[in-house]
């Protein structure tokens, strides 16, 4: 084997054998980390609200104009167990829109869809969910008109929740 060809064999071993970094669940924030840790990067004030299972971290930009809340949920032992970002209102669900369309472009087509009509007691909406390469479950909800109002002015007009799924079933 010419001197060419070997070290194009070994730099391809080297590429493929390199460890996969897993990126963050949302900002610096990453599945099992401690409260502390948290409240340590967010520290409480006027945008970031410390309740007994979570944080809350408002006027976060997702993309343009749009404004979300971020929602950080602790188990039992403190750690981050579940990230859900909420979206403020829009006009006509513009931002809602705006997420879904980046979401596909970053991580493709989802796997799954699923339009539910709604009751007296929920808000119809679409569900996307995408599996990320390190077991990330992420599940869009885009909130659209209903019989409470949907995705208008007066509730978050989409949400977006990473969590494990994956290794919470027994199947």
């Amino acid at each position: 084997m010419n001197k060419a060809m070997m070290a194009l064999a070994c730099m391809s071993t080297a590429m493929f054998s390199l460890p996969a970094v897993a990126e963050p669940i949302w900002g610096k924030v990453d599945f099992g980390m401690s409260r502390d840790q948290i409240e340590q990067l967010y520290p409480e004030g006027p945008e970031v609200d410390y309740q007994p299972r979570a944080i809350e971290i408002s006027g976060i930009t997702i993309i343009g104009k749009c404004q979300a809340e971020v929602n950080i949920y602790f188990d039992d032992a403190r750690l981050v167990n579940k990230v859900m970002i909420a979206g403020d209102p829009s006009i006509g669900g513009r931002c809602s829109r705006d997420v879904m369309a980046a979401l596909a472009a970053k991580y493709g087509e989802p796997l799954d869809r699923d339009y539910s009509f709604g009751t007296l007691a929920s808000r119809q909406g679409r569900v996307l969910v995408w599996s990320r390469a390190d077991g990330v479950t992420m599940q869009f909800k885009k909130y659209e008109n209903g019989l409470w109002g949907g995705g208008g002015l007066g509730k978050a007009s989409w949400e977006l929740t990473y969590s494990r799924l994956g290794d919470a079933i027994d199947l």
